[in-house]
């Protein structure tokens, strides 16, 4: 496997992961508020998860990529089945060479350009996505079900590879 192969293989993991998770939780699980993350939900996160990727596949063939302009989906927050589609849909259609993108992000009143790259942007999301999952590993211990998730969900692999030298778990 290649350097470049391996990124996907990092994000059908993570991707899968989270696929399995929503195979177990009901519709009233994924859209219950969590007082402790401001009142947002699992569907919530998840939604993010998606289209943050959605955003990248679509600016894949535009060469712009503006993570702002999601369409905010509110079925995919409400319905874990549509969740689970897209995420398959993802995977089906990431696979993608490398090649350069335009990054426009405006952060307070300044409008940035930034030159990025689709595998920058897809390490980006592979974080992304982890940031997102260990909100929602902290919904799950908060309604006591964290029992029905893998085991190094919502960790980074840098730190799961250290635990493992460390023999920590």
């Amino acid at each position: 496997m290649n350097k470049d192969e391996s990124v996907y293989v990092i994000l059908h993991e993570i991707l899968t992961d989270q696929q399995n998770l929503l195979r177990k939780v009901s519709a009233k699980m994924y859209t219950h508020t969590i007082p402790s993350l401001d009142g947002s939900t699992i569907g919530g996160h998840t939604r993010h998860i998606i289209e943050f990727l959605e955003i990248l596949l679509n600016s894949y063939h535009t060469d712009q990529i503006n993570y702002d302009e999601r369409q905010r989906n509110l079925e995919l927050e409400k319905n874990p089945e549509k969740a689970i589609k897209a995420i398959s849909e993802i995977l089906s259609n990431i696979n993608l060479p490398n090649k350069n993108l335009m990054m426009h992000q405006t952060v307070g009143n300044v409008s940035l350009e930034i030159p990025t790259n689709f595998f920058r942007e897809l390490l980006y999301n592979i974080e992304h996505c982890i940031h997102h999952q260990a909100l929602i590993k902290v919904a799950f211990n908060e309604i006591k079900m964290s029992h029905l998730l893998n085991k190094n969900f919502g960790i980074a692999p840098s730190t799961i590879q250290y635990r493992e030298t460390q023999k920590i778990n």
